[in-house]
């Protein structure tokens, strides 16, 4: 009993941590779209979190008031297309896929089989690639062997949840997300310390279980 309280201890500082992350996850993930927008324009949202929290509903409000739309201090139709405007499709024709849709992903972006002894492909996971200032909790962007973005991963050292560190900057779903997995690795090169996965998948379990 005594050794389970460590680990049991650890599960739920995770969870503590993560919550947010997952909530923004399975939520509006464009949230965090209108929190990086609201902030370059001035209206101060609070932390780019991807949760519709007090601030950022005040920022809203006073973004759309400018705007001269409803100020419902919510992500409304109205409010993505003034806010937004990437979301719309150009006439006569599909909208530009975002550059991190497809490996490789560009900018600080790079491969963890470039950074580190490690395969090309994870059985299970896909293409890892990583900004390497990021390391070790990434956001790592995994790519299916076409090249498709399948999930987002992040890797929680054990030592930092037991620490109590926060991590305020995690959320950084790229699509609507389907499912979330969470588990324990002992380690790899890149993040060598017992850490644990947590993945924000954006294709199904099944999908998922054929990464091969």
């Amino acid at each position: 009993m005594r050794t389970a309280k460590p680990f049991w201890l650890a599960i739920g500082m995770l969870c503590l941590v993560l919550w947010p992350a997952v909530i923004a996850a399975h939520g509006d993930w464009r949230i965090g779209q209108a929190q990086e927008r609201l902030k370059a324009a001035g209206f101060d949202p609070g932390p780019i979190d991807g949760v519709l929290g007090p601030q950022t509903r005040a920022a809203l409000r006073r973004y759309q008031a400018s705007q001269r739309v409803p100020a419902t201090g919510a992500l409304d139709e109205a409010t993505r297309q003034a806010l937004l405007p990437r979301e719309r499709q150009p006439e006569g024709g599909d909208a530009k896929p975002e550059p991190w849709s497809k490996a490789p992903p560009g900018g600080e972006f790079k491969k963890m089989a470039s950074l580190f002894q490690l395969p090309d492909f994870f059985s299970g996971l896909g293409m890892l690639y990583v900004q390497p200032e990021t390391l070790p909790v990434g956001p790592y962007l995994a790519y299916d062997r076409r090249g498709n973005l399948v999930s987002t991963v992040y890797m929680v050292p054990l030592k930092d949840l037991r620490a109590g560190k926060a991590f305020n900057s995690l959320v950084l779903p790229h699509a609507e997300v389907d499912h979330v997995d969470i588990y324990y690795n002992n380690g790899h090169p890149g993040v060598p310390d017992p850490h644990y996965h947590v993945v924000l998948w954006y294709i199904s379990a099944d999908q998922a279980a054929t990464l091969e």
